[in-house]
């Protein structure tokens, strides 16, 4: 309901016939002087409609589905803030994950726990694989360079070896000749066999010459040189790998191994936090100490997340909550500010109370711009209950509250 401005004045009329009788008393005519009569204004309390609701009240529900196992309370039963409502079914499966969860940030921990500890060690271990490496790189080139053209002998070492050739050479040719002389004699003749055996072993040294002095003066085969190319490679690459490792333990453990590690970990955290949210919310706890007013489950029933399950309120104080102030009446309340309360069901009741919120959020309603308040009673009485209609009649507020321009501010003033 709008407030309304009434404005009393005293008319004109009854000023005239005034001084037409204080003109009659003075026995002649007279000057009549028209007096000021200041304008009355009542004071204008805007009035609106409100619901009554408990202080606190809260609506639970279930953050998952299932079988509700236990309801633990009843209507109009009085709990503490914590205490347990209901709890649904499959609590096994859920407590075997967080055990499962658990296991594995453990195992987590010990991991990255242990790769600092070994830190020390496996730096040493790529310190004497970088040496190897190193060693392994060096005897491949080195066996490289020796066995190319030109490279395999010096000249003096050639040279020795066709000498020996030479001397191994005549050694042949000796033998032979002595074999040839002999080579009539039947295979049982010693001597014979003596000649044949002395022939032989000539005949190795000579082979054994050439090839030496063929190898030093030489070059690899097209497969022997591929093999050397693939020896070589092999040992610079495994050198790459252990100087890489080497860098990355040498201050430490392994960066990215350590990123691994502590990735897994924080996994395993959010994995049991998961499960043991799960666990928490098979169980419909109470937020806040009050009275259960609804409890609108059955065990052995199906929950469903957001249905509502229980409802609690707190029925040791009471608020009024009103959405239909306009904004034009809005300048006109302030936080703090009093009201007077009656009830439709009570009509002998008046209660007292004070503005403690006002939304600065707005709605359209019926096509005006209002905004909700909110208001809490200073007194109770024990007839009221959840739901009943108020009027709402906001008294003056107090000065300093209200915008100068505003009609309490004209009235003030």
């Amino acid at each position: 309901m709008n407030a309304i401005l009434l404005t009393r004045t005293i008319g004109l009329p009854l000023l005239s016939i005034g001084g037409l009788v204080l003109a009659a008393c003075g026995g002649g005519a007279a000057t009549t002087e028209q007096a000021e009569v200041p304008v009355v204004i009542d004071a204008i309390s805007v009035i609106a409609e409100g619901r009554l609701v408990p202080i606190e009240h809260v609506q639970l529900n279930f953050k998952s589905d299932g079988e509700i196992a236990e309801v633990f309370v009843a209507e109009g039963e009085q709990v503490r803030a914590g205490q347990i409502l209901a709890r649904l079914g499959d609590g096994a499966r859920l407590e075997a994950a967080v055990l499962a969860a658990r296991l594995e940030l453990v195992s987590a921990q010990q991991a990255l726990d242990a790769l600092h500890e070994s830190a020390p060690t496996m730096a040493a271990q790529a310190q004497l694989d970088l040496a190897t490496a190193r060693d392994e790189l060096r005897k491949a080139e080195y066996k490289w360079n020796v066995q190319q053209e030109g490279l395999r002998a010096s000249q003096s070492t050639i040279n020795a070896a066709e000498a020996k050739l030479v001397l191994a050479k005549n050694q042949l040719d000796r033998a032979k000749a002595a074999f040839d002389s002999l080579s009539g004699r039947s295979k049982d003749n010693p001597a014979r066999a003596l000649a044949l055996t002395k022939l032989a072993g000539a005949q190795q040294e000579y082979d054994a010459a050439l090839r030496n002095l063929n190898w030093f003066t030489g070059h690899p085969t097209e497969i022997q040189q591929a093999m050397l190319d693939a020896e070589v490679a092999t040992a610079q690459a495994r050198l790459q790998e252990t100087e890489r490792v080497w860098e990355d333990l040498e201050h430490g453990p392994d960066p990215n191994m350590v990123e691994l590690a502590e990735a897994r970990l924080a996994n395993a955290v959010s994995q049991l936090d998961a499960a043991q949210a799960g666990v928490a919310d098979l169980e419909l706890l109470a937020p806040i100490a009050g009275t259960v007013a609804r409890v609108s489950i059955k065990a052995g029933e199906s929950a469903a997340p957001g249905q509502v399950a229980i409802v609690l309120a707190d029925f040791s104080g009471w608020m009024v909550e009103t959405d239909n102030l306009t904004e034009i009446e809005l300048p006109n309340i302030a936080e703090g500010q009093l009201v007077a309360v009656t009830f439709d069901a009570l009509p002998d009741l008046e209660l007292p109370g004070k503005v403690t919120a006002i939304s600065p959020l707005f709605e359209i309603k019926r096509g005006d711009v209002t905004y909700a308040v909110e208001i809490q009673l200073m007194q109770g009485d024990p007839r009221l209950q959840w739901g009943m209609t108020t009027v709402v009649t906001f008294q003056e507020p107090a000065i300093g509250s209200v915008p100068s321009g505003s009609i309490y501010g004209a009235i003030r003033h």
